[in-house]
């Protein structure tokens, strides 16, 4: 319930748990050395128990943050101020480039050959929109040296070889590379990338409002026309200019020592003299009076295209560096945009004024400006036109009558929990929070510094009230001149780009040579030479070894009673920071929910905290939420039963949180919802069912492998039928006809009975079990307070697990039909899923082990290196009993699948020659305990148990096996799950050329979505 604004607010201010034990700041005298570092400034930092360190290097003139925690899950990263000089995306093929070799570690992509070499829990590097960085976490300090010695060699030494531009880049080559008369292609994964960014209405709308708002930043990720206009001795001089210590920032966050993080940076740094470091911080268009940028944009099939205008007005309001200000600006920000109950939701998205906010909504600090917006999607063309007299009425009426105090109260009460609960990535949080701002010129240890601006805040206001805010609306938005932007909806867009694109093509043909057609052809060989060289001497790179994980796992002590009726799960904590965590979950069975109703279960959880009860609106409910807890969450989801994966089980669960003294309020409202809701509040169902319509195709295009996954799992098991219809195409579908039932027939008829339906069901279905982790002294209170909640909302039937007994065949007749399902889009996504086997059998762990020797020996260098797609591999689902393999933002899909049933036979022969070692299967085990062995929050404690049945009994038994598994049973599985393709169901899901280029349609079924 609480929306995505709040809690992405209450992220960036710091969503973090404290730590019992604090850090001396005597530690780190002022001016005192270390490596060749110069110890700055030294700051407590007490209300998350950190100190935080500001260092220089004597040599480079590089600067360093070091936060020292009492948390083992340690950080390290690097940031680099890496203005893009045009639209070509240089800084976003460099973070690519930089991570395929290096001086010390010359081996093909050491960075993705390390995820295998260690149990980092985090390793990425990202491109924003000046600045360029590279993180990773790990709580093995062996390892975290590892990475950091791979991780500076890789930003400050790379090869950048010219083969590594024109994969990972571009490149001009023939479709059919060993054909010199097929058609030539632009390719290469960032291009192919980029291609499938604005192909999603949601990036296209705001990657060109900041074109226009803000030119001089560019396009760091890279517009596909351009990207083709760069050369590969561009990215050496870009790498040359800005890849330098003096233009950068090194951080190091957790319990390992700072002289030894330190020793080695001043190590990798030797080499480097010193910058004149001066901070080129970027400007947006001057805005001396109000401008109107209008732009066509694609549409989404789904909705119709006169109600597909984007729009959005835009101020200035003061300057990142300004932190109270800018803090103040946020605030009211969350006021004015955030939830039901907010001005600028109930006038204009109640009002009929849009389906929601546009994707610029809200505060943004954008290098050296704050920005505020405030935008709509589903618009016609006349409500765009009247957008800025309605925004700028509303923000009159606010100026003049204020926030309600409890809205106030509701958002530093949402601050102050959030400091309290903890969070397993505080230190990668931090960096992505800090970031932007370490090469803008704003002060790391002033921004980290929550407490005081929060209690300047409160000083202020309780000061001077709503004057707070009314000075900042009338300095920043009815004083000032805003930019109006608007996207209008053309379905030739895409038609228009590839246009453009085979322009260029043409052009450039036109222009070439006999010889320079000679040149691309030998081009194209010796990349595919270079690609598919597979000696290669990885010795060079350090790696970890199956030995260094522990044989016992460590699970937290959980205790369950089941008392009179009632079923609770306990999990006491001293972590907790005086927090409850509560969670309760109802199984479902056929007689509960009817498989017709399955599809609308997504819906009805989003109507309970969104529609308001029969006395109270949701308005009034919100506030209460923000006032007693940290939010309120609902859903259904389905799953495999551990001990046989054929069996399904159903669930819903409502889950929240709130200071251990507000628990028996935060059930109060629960209570409320749960008996209460008003499905008949049919305007607030029409707004919210638009709302859910708007953003279906930027889910499929961000998200496309998933939901291929998901459509071909449908075909094999009912477990991926109903699935499918909680969460994947035939979702969509449903609520795209949902969409036409409210323009053509009768919501109140046709929709509103089935919710109420379903909320009978689950009311009537058997008792919840509840989960609940919170400290010792808050225990006996919150037992007695779920008892007294039970009794009012159960339904006298014990809690059991029933399995949901569907009608979806569990063994489909063979072979599976292809799918090939067209969106509106530049790429696709491929997907081909086959059964396995049960969460506790060794046969799971044998394929779970075989989805990472495929994905690292095979899939990434066919897909990604060869193929050019921006990602591919395999995967396991080890509960549910799926086998999957994916390719994502792919441009040759089909081959993709082809690619997919090649790579087990590649298995098992190189297993038998022996060019896949024990020291390959190891390193597969090393990434699968990555995830096993990650940090967890203290609220998400036992939830494998409370949520999906497994015991630590059943964990063990897994972890034993996949640290037991040899070549031989990976043989084993290979053999008897992929023998024959019949039962293998094959999705993709792309565009009208993909589709077109299917050299075998009669062996595909094709649809559109």
């Amino acid at each position: 319930m609480l929306s995505q604004s709040t809690r992405a607010f209450r992220q960036n201010l710091l969503r973090l748990r404290q730590y019992a034990t604090s850090v001396p700041t005597g530690k780190y005298p002022v001016g005192s050395e270390i490596a060749n570092y110069v110890v700055d400034r030294v700051q407590q930092v007490p209300e998350f128990n950190m100190m935080a360190v500001e260092l220089t290097h004597k040599i480079s003139g590089s600067k360093h943050l070091h936060i020292e925690r009492q948390d083992r899950n340690n950080v390290f990263g690097v940031v680099v101020k890496t203005n893009s000089p045009d639209d070509s995306g240089l800084p976003h093929m460099l973070e690519h480039t930089t991570l395929c070799g290096s001086d010390k570690f010359p081996v093909r992509d050491p960075f993705f050959k390390m995820l295998n070499r260690s149990l980092a829990n985090f390793m990425n590097a990202m491109t924003g929109h000046d600045y360029t960085y590279f993180p990773f976490a790990t709580t093995n300090k062996v390892d975290f040296e590892n990475l950091m010695d791979v991780y500076l060699d890789s930003v400050f030494h790379p090869l950048l070889n010219h083969e590594d531009f024109r994969q990972e880049g571009w490149r001009l080559e023939h479709t059919d590379i060993h054909d010199k008369k097929s058609p030539l292609k632009f390719k290469g994964v960032v291009y192919n990338e980029m291609k499938g960014q604005i192909s999603d209405p949601a990036y296209y709308f705001w990657i060109n409002f900041q074109q226009n708002i803000y030119p001089s930043l560019h396009n760091s990720g890279g517009n596909p026309a351009e990207i083709v206009n760069s050369y590969y001795d561009d990215l050496l001089d870009f790498h040359s200019r800005q890849y330098h210590p003096s233009n950068c920032w090194t951080y190091t966050y957790g319990s390992l020592p700072l002289e030894t993080s330190l020793g080695k940076i001043d190590k990798a740094f030797a080499t480097f003299g010193k910058r004149y470091r001066k901070m080129m911080v970027k400007n947006p268009i001057k805005l001396d009076e109000c401008k109107y940028v209008e732009i066509p944009g694609p549409v989404d099939p789904m909705v119709p295209s006169e109600k597909q205008y984007k729009s959005s007005l835009t101020w200035y309001a003061g300057k990142p560096t300004d932190i109270y200000e800018s803090f103040k600006i946020k605030i009211l920000s969350t006021l004015l945009m955030d939830g039901h109950s907010s001005p600028l939701y109930k006038g204009l998205i109640e009002q009929g004024l849009g389906t929601s906010f546009s994707a610029n909504s809200g505060m943004d600090a954008l290098a050296a400006v704050n920005l505020f917006s405030v935008g709509l999607n589903g618009l016609t063309k006349d409500q765009a036109a009247k957008l800025e007299d309605t925004v700028l009425d509303i923000l009159k009426q606010v100026q003049q009558s204020g926030f309600p105090e409890n809205r106030v109260k509701g958002i530093l009460y949402q601050l102050d929990l959030g400091r309290k609960i903890e969070n397993a990535n505080f230190g990668l949080n931090l960096l992505s929070a800090l970031a932007p701002g370490l090469v803008d010129g704003i002060d790391p240890l002033s921004a980290i510094k929550w407490s005081g601006v929060l209690d300047k805040f409160r000083k202020e206001y309780k000061a001077d009230g709503n004057k707070v805010f009314a000075d900042l609306i009338q300095k920043y938005m009815l004083e000032s001149p805003y930019f109006k932007y608007t996207m209008r909806p053309d379905a030739n867009v895409p038609e228009r780009l590839a246009q453009a694109e085979e322009k260029s093509l043409k052009e450039r043909e036109e222009r070439m040579t006999s010889g320079d057609k000679e040149i691309i052809y030998n081009k194209g060989l010796e990349l595919e030479k270079f690609q598919k060289n597979q000696k290669e001497d990885l010795s060079c790179l350090p790696t970890l070894h199956s030995g260094d994980i522990e044989r016992e796992g460590h699970f937290p002590r959980i205790k369950e009673t089941l008392r009179r009726g009632l079923s609770v799960q306990s999990r006491i904590s001293p972590k907790t920071n005086g927090v409850t965590y509560f969670r309760a979950l109802k199984s479902l069975s056929v007689k509960d929910i009817p498989e017709n109703l399955i599809k609308y279960l997504p819906l009805f959880s989003t109507c309970l905290t969104n529609l308001g009860t029969k006395d109270k609106s949701i308005s009034e409910i919100e506030d209460e939420v923000k006032l007693y807890t940290a939010g309120l969450g609902s859903t259904s989801f389905a799953h495999s039963s551990v001990l046989d994966p054929n069996d399904v089980l159903l669930k819903f669960t409502i889950d929240s949180a709130c200071l251990d003294k507000n628990t028996p309020k935060m059930l109060s409202i629960w209570e409320n919802l749960l008996l209460e809701t008003n499905f008949r509040n049919i305007e607030k169902l029409k707004t919210l069912v638009k709302s859910l319509v708007s953003d279906n195709i930027s889910a499929i295009v961000s998200s496309g492998h998933s939901f291929a996954s998901s459509y071909a799992s449908s075909k094999l098991t009912s477990l991926g039928n109903v699935q499918e219809s909680l969460t994947g195409i035939k979702q969509v579908k449903f609520l795209n006809s949902l969409s036409s039932i409210m323009e053509n027939g009768d919501i109140e008829k046709d929709v509103v009975p089935k919710l109420e339906e379903i909320a009978a069901h689950v009311r009537n279905a058997s008792n919840f079990k509840y989960a609940i982790t919170c400290g010792r002294e808050a225990s006996k209170d919150n037992e007695k307070d779920i008892r007294r909640f039970d009794k009012t909302i159960s339904s006298n039937k014990k809690f059991e697990l029933t399995p949901y007994e569907a009608s979806h065949s569990k063994d489909p007749e063979l072979p599976l039909k292809n799918s090939f399902v067209e969106i509106p889009s530049q790429t696709n996504f491929a997907s081909s899923v086959l059964r396995g086997s049960d969460y506790c059998s060794k046969d799971a762990a044998s394929l779970q082990l075989l989805s990472q020797l495929l994905t690292f020996k095979y899939l990434h260098k066919n897909i990604r290196e060869q193929g050019g797609a921006y990602g591919g591999g395999a995967s396991y689902d080890a509960l549910n009993g799926l086998f999957s393999f994916y390719s994502y933002r792919d441009p040759k899909p089909f081959e993709s699948e082809n690619k997919f049933v090649a790579s087990t036979e590649f298995i098992m022969d190189n297993i038998s020659t022996g060019e896949i070692t024990n020291q390959d299967l190891e390193q597969a085990k090393l990434t699968i305990f990555q995830k096993i062995d990650a940090p967890e929050a203290v609220g998400e404690e036992g939830l494998p148990y409370f949520n999906f049945d497994v015991d630590d009994d059943a964990r063990q038994e897994r972890r034993e096996n996949l640290l037991d598994c040899s070549l031989a049973d990976i043989q084993n599985v290979a053999n008897e799950y992929f023998a024959s393709d019949k039962g293998r169901a094959n999705v993709i899901i792309g565009s009208a050329d993909a589709k077109a280029s299917s050299e075998n349609q009669k062996d595909w079924e094709f649809s559109k979505l």
